[in-house]
């Protein structure tokens, strides 16, 4: 799982900004949340990622070429992805990201969160937004909010902005967070599902079954009183004959896209990570197996799409 952060290339005029910024790099590093942000060493961007790497944790920077020669990049990171232009920055922070946080900053900082808002407002993504600042930061921006919902040029449905003062009750909210319905669509089916994320040598292991023309991860619908973990070991079990203990799978992603085949329904499908025993065998139901790469993407239903949009697959 990463959460996309948008942040200030300065540090502002209170200690307390660089604070909250190092705080969270910190939390999410512990909590095993990956960052994707602007690729910066400067400012709150700097005071983020410094945190999260002496935690241990996973942080991707992505950074127009113009900026990274203007020497602004951070050079210890995970990875830096650099790319043409803003554009591709943010779009592939956002293909990259479960949800996106803004920590105070200035016009960019805005701009970034406006469109991560906008695009979820028009279901172009369904992934949260949320601000995480000091007491009293965001109030002009939640008070305008609030405006724009009073004088009918938001629904109050999606007027979908968490707020929070300290990353542990963000997060907290973050995991609670739901989806509203589009502004250009009527309500659809959710279908919640899950998936086992295996991969080898760069490629992810997934199955099609008969009848279908599409691959998905392994894995499937969650039984009455099931919990997302028993449900996957009881698919893997079914499907290719591995065994697992459901308290040995961890969760990495959500994700949420129409449901292949079934139009007005979308699915839902938590992914998990974990160790298995015995090797992948085709049960009754399963027509192929394939280990696919980005390349892949057009034999991949619409939620495997945007898992490996998330991964770093061999293209």
């Amino acid at each position: 799982m990463r959460f996309a952060v948008f942040a200030g290339s300065a540090t502002g005029h209170r200690p307390e900004h660089a604070a909250l910024a190092t705080t969270l790099g910190t939390t999410l590093a512990r909590r095993g949340i990956g960052i994707v942000y602007g690729g910066g060493k400067v400012g709150l961007m700097g005071a983020l990622a410094d945190a999260a790497l002496a935690a241990s944790g996973e942080v991707i920077g992505v950074m127009p070429k113009a900026l990274v020669d203007k020497e602004i990049a951070h050079r210890g990171l995970t990875r830096l992805e650099v790319v043409d232009d803003m554009h591709r920055r943010k779009a592939a922070m956002a293909a990259a990201a479960d949800a996106f946080i803004a920590l105070p900053g200035g016009t960019g900082t805005l701009e970034e969160l406006f469109e991560a808002w906008t695009w979820q407002q028009l279901g172009l993504h369904t992934k949260p937004v949320a601000l995480l600042g000091p007491p009293g930061f965001w109030q002009p921006l939640t008070d305008l909010a609030d405006h724009l919902v009073d004088t009918g040029f938001v629904r109050p449905a999606l007027r979908n902005l968490i707020s929070a003062t300290d990353p542990d009750t963000l997060l907290d909210a973050l995991a609670g967070w739901q989806p509203p319905t589009p502004k250009w669509e009527t309500p659809e089916t959710l279908l919640d599902s899950v998936g086992w994320i295996c991969v080898r040598d760069q490629r992810l292991l997934a199955v099609r079954t008969h009848g279908k023309d599409a691959f998905y991860l392994p894995g499937g619908k969650l039984e009455p009183g099931e919990t997302p973990a028993q449900a996957l070991a009881r698919e893997l079990g079914e499907e290719l004959g591995l065994r697992c203990a459901p308290e040995d799978l961890a969760h990495a992603h959500t994700v949420e896209a129409p449901a292949h085949g079934r139009p007005g329904v979308r699915l839902r499908m938590q992914c998990y990570t974990g160790p298995v025993e015995g090797t992948p065998i085709p049960g009754a139901e399963i027509a192929e197996l394939a280990w696919i790469t980005a390349a892949d993407s057009d034999r991949c239903a619409p939620a495997l799409r945007e898992l490996v949009a998330r991964l770093d697959l061999a293209g």
